[in-house]
């Protein structure tokens, strides 16, 4: 099957950038990328990208390839196609290198597929390279949520030109795929391009935002590409967006391109991430704690918390502080503030300074987050409830021990910390009508104590079946027996 192929002629300075990274390009080197586009609520388009760059010896009459890709479910054959290309002399500088440069596209439905692309020259079949993904997971795109492509990194992208189609036009846009993906100081321009979907019966409003922010090897944003934010207005069901920045100042690695979909409350609503590389030998890493203190935030996690997540975050700090370190946090005076604020408190309070990640936030983070989807209630956020302050101040206990079903007494529950004051007890028990665990005792000190818990847990005093007990709950002994005879463990720490 003949094939259009795209004979990109690098000039010098990619060939340069090549020769580097390849070790002078002493053999025949393949690429391969691929993206996932919306075709149909049963098919995914699959458009599969790939580079050939010869060897550096080869002549142009040495320069024929054959190809094959392999695409397999299970192990079993899905496609597999063979062909011929050839990479056609494109002047007399000796310096010019060619790169292949294709796109393949086929129709896959959603599953879990391994793919192998094979070139091999001709005339020297030793000259050989291979690319191979695995488990690649083929997803469907919906209609009922807002859906979102991989990105695809170009070379260039420039509009479609009516009067010169080529295969690589797609939405009014030519782009130019790069599945090396490598970029340098010579090629800083990083072109990208992506597909939303299903975004009108989602969205309310008319406006939207797009959030884009690239991340290093350590999940932290990049302070000189600072996070960037779009607002588009919605024209319809779906929505093309490209774009470009420069990667000029970025030390040699690794990085992560995400973009978000935010709702006009600034809310993520999906999200899609690709990665690329950098090599600029000549860039230094920047140590990030010689930078101003705003620089610093900017790179960390604080940085892309939105901002209703940070109303929450700083409200939830209170839980950890003095009532002098409240009063600081109560005149922050705006958002910046409050970035720089929690920046500076969980950076004093890092578990692991040898790592730029902020742990000991994640972990309040991570808290918070578990506070809200587990203690929520009609009245309040989990991260407000007795449950969920405990939790963010003192983390998982060590046990908890569930009482919801104790003959005419409401439900309660013991979260116990073996590592607190050689061990403490914290009692959560229903008390309103509408089923909520509130804090009633502990044995922790500074916090609620009430020796008479379990009065307050009784359904009435005409049912208990306990009217010859005294006032008052509070003897040990009592206690055990009342546990006893509805055959439960006595709390942690109440024994």
């Amino acid at each position: 099957m003949k094939k259009n192929i795209l004979i990109c002629c690098l000039s010098v300075f990619l060939s340069l950038l090549i020769s580097t990274i390849l070790f002078s390009q002493q053999k025949l080197s393949l690429n391969m990328d691929i993206c996932q586009y919306r075709f149909n609520p049963d098919s995914s388009l699959i458009e599969i990208y790939y580079s050939l760059l010869p060897a550096k010896e080869n002549s142009p009459e040495s320069s024929a390839f054959v190809l094959e890709l392999r695409i397999t479910e299970n192990q079993k054959p899905v496609i597999n196609n063979l062909w011929k290309v050839q990479a056609e002399k494109q002047g007399e500088e000796e310096e010019q290198t060619q790169m292949i440069v294709d796109a393949l596209r086929y129709l896959l439905t959603p599953g879990s597929y391994d793919l192998k692309l094979i070139a091999k020259n001709i005339l020297q079949p030793n000259d050989i390279d291979s690319v191979e993904i695995s488990n690649l997971k083929i997803k469907s795109f919906g209609t009922e949520n807002v859906q979102m492509s991989d990105v695809e990194i170009s070379q260039k992208i420039i509009p479609v030109n009516p009067a010169n189609k080529n295969k690589f036009d797609k939405n009014r846009f030519n782009v130019t795929p790069f599945p090396l993906k490598v970029f340098a100081k010579e090629n800083s321009d990083v072109y990208y391009y992506f597909e939303s979907y299903n975004l009108k019966p989602i969205l309310k409003q008319s406006i939207f935002n797009i959030k884009r922010v690239v991340f290093d090897v350590n999940g932290l944003p990049v302070p000189t590409i600072p996070a960037y934010s779009k607002k588009k207005r919605l024209r319809g069901m779906d929505d093309v967006e490209v774009g470009m920045f420069k990667i000029s100042e970025l030390p040699t690695g690794k990085y992560y391109l995400n973009f978000a979909i935010l709702d006009s409350n600034l809310s993520e609503i999906s999200s899609t991430t690709t990665s690329f590389y950098v090599h600029n030998p000549d860039v230094q890493v920047v140590d990030r704690n010689s930078l101003p203190i705003e620089a610093q935030m900017s790179g960390s996690e604080i940085a892309l918390l939105p901002q209703e997540n940070l109303e929450i975050m700083i409200k939830a700090t209170k839980y950890l502080v003095n009532d002098e370190e409240a009063k600081i946090i109560n005149k922050l005076v705006n958002e910046n503030a409050n970035r720089i604020y929690l920046y500076r408190f969980w950076k004093e309070r890092d578990s692991n300074p040898n790592t730029l990640a902020l742990e000991s936030y994640r972990e309040m983070l991570k808290r918070v987050q578990f506070s809200n989807a587990n203690f929520a209630s009609m009245q309040k956020a989990g991260w407000e409830s007795d449950r969920g302050r405990v939790l963010i101040k003192f983390g998982q206990p060590s046990e908890i021990q569930y009482y919801p079903n104790v003959a005419e007494f409401k439900e309660f529950q013991a979260w116990g910390y073996d590592n607190i004051e050689s061990g403490v007890v914290f009692i959560f028990g229903v008390l309103g009508a509408f089923g909520n665990l509130q804090l009633i005792h502990s044995t922790k000190t500074g916090e609620l104590r009430n020796d008479f818990w379990f009065d307050l847990l009784k359904v009435s005093a005409g049912q208990t079946g306990m009217q010859q007990m005294e006032q008052g709950i509070s003897n040990r002994s009592t206690l055990r027996e009342i546990f006893q005879r509805n055959n439960l463990e006595l709390p942690r720490y109440l024994k």
